[in-house]
């Protein structure tokens, strides 16, 4: 919550999301394209922020974790501002493990923002150091959403990776029997 993704999904397309400086602005999930200069977009789908319990159904998070399968990649928008950045990332992977292990393991592309704050930029080395570490991989870049820092760089980086990205079918869905609605 409040890491920042519905600024970031408008200054990267044409969407209008709600943005406001309190947590769970966005009550719904947003679309927008970006357009790259090649021509094509790049789909990206901002959804409500997801809180330690979302897969036992605390918050918002059941109602979306189902449509986010559909992602062929994740970008995890880390809240370089929080107390603990580290173990926000932590808690939102362990939820998505619990939800459901196809969409943990999807892709990920892990971002820090709000690296338009001073305190943010001074500690943006240790927190991506850590954030590869955490992450098992080097896909984390650090940006900032509201003065638009490096946002291009991440959108043609993101595309590029989901470019090379298989389409891997849908677990199937569950079975729901209907005779004892």
């Amino acid at each position: 919550p409040n890491a920042g993704k519905s600024t970031l999904l408008a200054c990267a397309s044409a969407a209008k999301p709600k943005i406001a400086n309190y947590p769970f602005t966005t009550i719904v999930p947003n679309l927008g394209v970006c357009d790259l200069d090649d021509g094509e977009g790049l789909v990206l789908c901002d959804v409500p922020g997801l809180i330690e319990g979302a897969a036992s159904g605390t918050g918002l998070g059941l109602s979306f974790l189902r449509h986010v399968q559909r992602c062929r990649v994740l970008l995890h928008l880390v809240d370089g501002t929080s107390e603990d950045p580290i173990g926000d990332f932590r808690t939102i992977n362990k939820e998505l493990e619990l939800y459901d292990e196809y969409l943990a393991s999807k892709p990920q592309v892990v971002v820090l923002n709000k690296m338009d704050v001073s305190e943010v930029r001074e500690n943006s080395t240790s927190l991506i150091e850590e954030l590869k570490k955490e992450a098992g991989h080097t896909r984390v870049l650090a940006i900032s959403a509201v003065t638009t820092e490096n946002v291009k760089e991440l959108m043609s980086r993101l595309k590029k990776f989901v470019k090379v990205q298989p389409e891997a079918d849908l677990p199937p869905l569950p079975e729901i029997d209907f005779s004892k609605a």
